[in-house]
């Protein structure tokens, strides 16, 4: 009887996990789990930018620069606005920013950008930037098949990175925004 009982709630647990939206997809011996989470409101200073995606490494470069100038150590956060399989590479639209305090003040040419308290789909992704971007339409998926709708924009948050960092190495929270 303990063994059956063991398994019923070994059963329920699963199942409650289910429910509570956690997925793990595992292919090709990559590994990583979707879930949902709020987040906390964030206030980041960012830098815009216009154009393939395969060109942020200047406004990282930029970025990067601005906040070593003003001894900003908070998360580097990417937000990318636009899908390129139906947007023009011409056309996207993105921002790299860096968390800040409350009451910062940004330098002429930067935005301050507060994202607010909000409900994600998020998985830690390891791996190049190049074959990270490839998990996002499953995700996008994932949100369809649990009767989610994405309600903003893809957001990164850059964990493990910089140039000392092999790409295999790398570390990303993806973020997407969602309503019930």
């Amino acid at each position: 009887m303990n063994k059956l009982l063991r398994a019923g709630w070994l059963i329920l647990g699963i199942a409650v996990l289910i429910q509570l939206g956690c997925g793990k997809r595992v292919e090709e011996g990559r590994s990583y789990e979707i879930r949902l989470k709020t987040t906390e409101k964030m206030i980041l200073v960012c830098l815009e930018h216009t154009g393939s995606y395969d060109r942020m490494g200047e406004v990282f470069a930029r970025m990067g620069e601005y906040a070593a100038q003003k001894a900003l150590t908070g998360d580097v956060v990417g937000i990318y606005y636009d899908n390129p399989a139906q947007v023009p590479a011409e056309q996207l639209r993105s921002e790299i920013g860096i968390a800040v305090p409350q009451g910062t003040v940004p330098d002429s040419g930067y935005n301050l950008l507060e994202i607010p308290e909000q409900k994600v789909v998020y998985a830690i992704l390891r791996g190049p930037y190049g074959e990270i971007a490839k998990e996002y339409p499953y995700m996008m998926q994932w949100i369809e098949e649990k009767g989610y709708q994405a309600s903003g924009p893809l957001m990164e948050i850059y964990l493990e990175a910089g140039p000392d960092i092999p790409p295999e190495e790398l570390v990303t929270e993806v973020r997407i925004p969602i309503k019930e």
